[in-house]
């Protein structure tokens, strides 16, 4: 009996060993895993605080060419302030999305004006209406919904900045529909084709549908999606090639107020 036992505990005594070999690797697996996520996320924040810090810095160039320009004046002139806007705004484009990214970023959950958000972005794009002759249709919407300001209105801006991109003549049409409880900005544009409708919120596609004459960053409608996410807001799409698109913002019924 004697012997038995002690081949039972010995073998009691191999599985224990073999436990705690196995609990230990675990638990070292689990440590070297949290300090390797721990690097990550510290390097990843140092990188976005150093693309953050760029893309501030670059605006003071940006803004010292702006006050050269604005003493000059000629045709050749008018477009290097229309490029000159572009390349400041995708500045901007830039340093939302690396805010974006940041999801610690506090939101103001508020009631806002639309029209007082989409008239500060028309008179903000007021140099592109008047350079490229593109007539406006919008009356007020006296519609109150609630978001973050600063989030709709950097939506609603890559909308109409696409809208005004990719339309050379024509109009741009901003209307509510308080049925819907939808804000639509639709453009007489060149149109999107139908299979690039599924991608056009993928970060980085820029689609080709004729669109060889324009720079496109791949981030703007990107960043409406990614939005639309966070403000619990739906995006709807309709467009032909050749005759312009049409964006839909619709906000839930209780999100509004009439």
């Amino acid at each position: 009996m004697g012997f038995f036992s002690l081949i039972y505990l010995s073998i009691q005594y191999s599985k224990y060993k073999r436990e705690v070999s196995f609990k230990e690797k675990y638990e070292n697996l689990l440590d070297e895993n949290n300090k390797l996520r721990s690097t990550y996320i510290n390097e990843k924040k140092d990188l976005e605080e150093y693309f953050l810090l760029w893309t501030h810095q670059i605006k003071t160039p940006i803004t010292v060419a702006n006050l050269i320009l604005n003493k000059k004046s000629g045709p050749d002139v008018k477009k290097l302030k229309e490029e000159m806007f572009y390349i400041e705004e995708y500045t901007n484009m830039a340093i939302n999305y690396i805010k974006l990214t940041d999801r610690a970023t506090d939101m103001d959950i508020e009631k806002v004006d639309l029209d007082k958000v989409i008239k500060t972005l028309l008179k903000k794009y007021s140099l592109i209406f008047i350079n490229k002759r593109i007539s406006l249709d919008y009356e007020d919407t006296n519609v109150e919904v609630i978001a973050d300001s600063k989030l709709l209105s950097i939506m609603i801006e890559q909308i109409l900045s696409n809208a005004l991109k990719y339309t050379d003549e024509g109009r741009i049409i901003i209307s509510f529909d308080k049925n819907r409880n939808s804000l639509s900005i639709k453009d007489t544009g060149i149109g999107i084709r139908d299979e690039d409708l599924v991608k056009i919120f993928d970060r980085g596609y820029s689609g080709f549908n004729g669109r060889v004459n324009h720079k496109s960053s791949g981030l703007g409608l990107f960043l409406v999606r990614e939005i639309s996410k966070i403000l619990k807001l739906r995006v709807e799409v309709k467009s032909k090639l050749g005759q312009g698109s049409e964006f839909f913002i619709i906000f839930p019924a209780n999100l509004t107020k009439l």
